[in-house]
């Protein structure tokens, strides 16, 4: 296991990150998924799920946005939320290439986790596209695995081909 990574920090995004968690998104979202979806679904998911308004709407409305840095700059960001079922959802990670292979999706993961446990929650889950073979081993290293496969249909003639990953958290609960 890596040690722990001593340069990355998370602060609780604001209002004012929007145009940067936008720019993020596009900037990764078009390197990370280059050769797995189209360039219009790209686009049609980013303008679907990065709009300022549902930004906003999610800022205020329970769901956790961070802000990931790396030695101090801005190299990605991740959001959860509680969920039914005693679990919290980890809706985005994403961390620029250069960043990558430093620990920090690792220390993102269990950022999350602290959060399920701090909640009494006893899952963390997750949906990733199927053919996203970097993401899936690197939930999987992080205690992630495989429970489900869905099709989902966003819509504009797009599906999204996932997996639902789960990780169960200890909550102190039991001895």
């Amino acid at each position: 296991m890596r040690n722990h990574n001593d340069t990355c920090t998370f602060r609780q995004a604001v209002r004012e990150d929007i145009p940067e968690i936008q720019a993020l998104a596009r900037s990764i979202w078009e390197e990370a998924y280059n050769g797995i979806l189209s360039k219009e679904q790209i686009n049609y998911m980013l303008d679907i799920m990065y709009s300022r308004e549902v930004l906003n709407e999610e800022l205020s409305g329970g769901v956790v946005w961070d802000m990931i840095s790396d030695k101090g700059n801005t190299c990605g960001f991740l959001s959860y939320s509680l969920e039914e079922g005693n679990s919290v959802k980890l809706s985005k990670i994403y961390i620029e290439k250069s960043s990558r292979g430093k620990a920090i999706a690792g220390d993102s993961v269990r950022r999350v986790v602290r959060y399920a446990v701090n909640n009494g929650r006893d899952c963390v889950f997750l949906t990733v596209n199927k053919n996203n073979k970097r993401a899936i081993r690197a939930y999987e290293k992080n205690g992630f695995i495989i429970t489900a496969s869905v099709i989902t249909d966003i819509g504009n003639g797009f599906v999204m081909d996932d997996y639902i990953m789960k990780c169960p958290v200890k909550t102190g609960k039991s001895a």
